[in-house]
């Protein structure tokens, strides 16, 4: 028989909710908060594009009949005081387009990206054969100026025969989506101008990062290419004044520089 005492019996603690609940729910709801803070754009976005579903084609409101041949005699008329726009249904984005910041420098870029999305450089314009280029954020710092941070959020989800329409001097060019791919920044080719009427948009990719650049590109199905204009002698070639594709000063988002601070 042991000569070692018995240990005493250390009475049970009850069950307490105050003690054993609201601690650990605490820190849950500490940890979602902060969760939310740094993607909360991100997930609203993803929120609502699956409940609001994908959007038909058919959304688009084209303000003359689709020309589907080249048997038309003229494009409509020109009004350079109509406002510009880009819309992209299936992502439920309509949202302005700059075009009157022709320069490339990157400051002056991320100034236009805080009124919407951006026509960049001297790539051609709507109407013009060559390809248009706009960019657009994918994220932001809540607290950087704009109200187009995260316009581009759910360029991903653009699929291959989705259709676009840029609203340019009061026509309505229809663009059908060709390919979607992910170059790095300095991947220049982009930029290149196309023999035809095409559209490039551009935004930073993974969201939240500056790490590479998504590209959706697209071919306008109306008006009828044919009909389009030569691009002006200057619109060939993009120089930019850096060797990276705009995107990085204020797309970086609240968890890339918390990040970036370790």
């Amino acid at each position: 028989m042991s000569d070692k005492p018995a240990r005493p019996k250390v009475p049970k603690m009850p069950f307490s909710f105050r003690k054993h609940i609201v601690p650990p729910l605490i820190g849950v709801t500490v940890m979602a908060g902060v969760l939310g803070l740094l993607n909360g754009e991100l997930i609203w976005a993803r929120i609502h594009y699956a409940f609001a579903g994908r959007n038909s084609a058919a959304a688009i409101i084209i303000p003359h009949p689709p020309v589907a041949s080249a048997t038309i005699a003229s494009t409509p008329k020109a009004d350079p005081n109509a406002p510009s726009s880009l819309v992209v249904p299936s992502i439920n984005v309509n949202a302005p387009i700059v075009f009157d910041e022709p320069s490339t420098v990157e400051w002056k870029v991320q100034i236009a990206l805080r009124h919407g999305t951006v026509h960049y450089g001297n790539t051609a314009l709507p109407g013009q054969n060559g390809t248009v280029v706009i960019v657009g954020h994918s994220s932001g710092q809540p607290w950087a100026p704009g109200d187009y941070k995260w316009i581009f959020t759910l360029l991903d989800k653009v699929k291959v025969g989705d259709q676009l329409q840029i609203n340019y001097q009061g026509i309505a060019y229809v663009y059908q989506v060709t390919d979607t791919k992910v170059i790095s920044p300095d991947d220049l080719s982009v930029l290149n101008q196309a023999a035809t009427p095409t559209l490039s948009l551009i935004t930073c990719t993974p969201v939240g990062t500056s790490t590479n650049r998504l590209v959706v590109h697209a071919k306008q199905i109306s008006p009828a290419p044919a009909h389009t204009t030569a691009a002006p002698a200057a619109r060939p070639t993009v120089k930019p004044s850096k060797t990276d594709i705009p995107g990085a000063d204020h797309s970086t988002s609240l968890w890339s520089a918390i990040k970036s601070w370790f």
